[in-house]
């Protein structure tokens, strides 16, 4: 692996993480197209770092208003709080209770081909639903509703079901405005991926500091450039073409758009599944 195989999977993982496409399903496809084999899953959260960075930057307001209700400052701040953390819960039980399966799948790429037919099915009956009706706003947001975006974010994460996709269609489903949830599902992935990163990507970072050798888990391609090298470029890669991918979504998703979205899913996941079974 060298710097051109990092910044262009750094590429990769930050224009997908935000479209709903999933960036898992894509860093897995190209990794293999390019070294032939997946990349540590630690090595692939890492990347996620330069999303949240993305994240960050692109709703610092938002993010703002949350800090401010924490304190006391903005009761509209402080209930999107509340279902923020809220969502965490289920997402945190079922990502941790499915890392194994998660691991497992990185040697069997047809079940993200899968998995992307599946975020295909949801675009579809999201998009047309939020045709139907109006929605509501998160300020009109429930218990039920962030709980129910929490879970799909945890057992769908890491297989190839679009993290977007996923949570945005659920909040569709739950009610919501395409815009809100949206909004909520990009506000939602920053502690997601931040726990995501101090989760799997301290595991890689570690030994990267210290010096030490990785172990077999975690070891780049025979002949890979300096591996801390190799994460800082595509980390930044990510973040760049993060803020970008975020921005077009957030445009998307004040009308109902998202059918491009879900037939371009139909088509990767093609690509995956017949990789996976030849």
């Amino acid at each position: 692996m060298n710097l051109l195989h990092a910044i262009l999977l750094g590429l990769v993982q930050g224009l997908t993480e935000f479209l709903p496409v999933s960036s898992t399903a894509h860093l897995t496809l190209v990794e293999n197209l390019m070294l032939k084999r997946s990349m540590p899953l630690a090595f692939d959260v890492l990347l996620h770092v330069g999303t949240l960075a993305a994240l960050c930057v692109y709703f610092r307001l938002e993010i703002a208003k949350v800090v401010r209700g924490i304190f006391g400052g903005d009761p509209e701040g402080r209930r999107l709080a509340q279902w923020l953390f809220l969502a965490m819960i289920p997402t945190g039980v079922f990502a941790i209770g499915t890392r194994h399966f998660k691991e497992l799948a990185k040697e069997h790429i047809w079940v993200y081909g899968v998995c992307l037919f599946l975020t295909a099915g949801l675009l579809f009956a999201a998009n047309a639903l939020a045709k139907r009706r109006e929605g509501r706003g998160v300020e009109g947001m429930n218990a039920l509703d962030a709980l129910a975006v929490g879970t799909i974010q945890g057992i769908g994460g890491g297989f190839g079901l679009s993290r977007s996709g996923s949570t945005i269609s659920m909040g569709v489903f739950r009610g919501l405005a395409l815009p809100a949830s949206a909004r909520f599902s990009f506000l939602l992935g920053i502690p997601t991926i931040a726990a995501a990163a101090v989760f799997e990507g301290k595991k890689l970072i570690k030994p990267l500091l210290s010096g030490q050798p990785l172990s077999s888990e975690l070891a780049f391609p025979v002949g890979s450039s300096d591996a801390g090298l190799l994460c800082l470029v595509g980390v930044l890669a990510a973040a760049i073409s993060g803020y970008a991918a975020v921005g077009l979504l957030d445009r998307f998703t004040r009308q109902p758009k998202l059918n491009g979205f879900a037939i371009y899913c139909i088509g990767a996941g093609a690509v995956l599944v017949f990789m996976g079974l030849r």
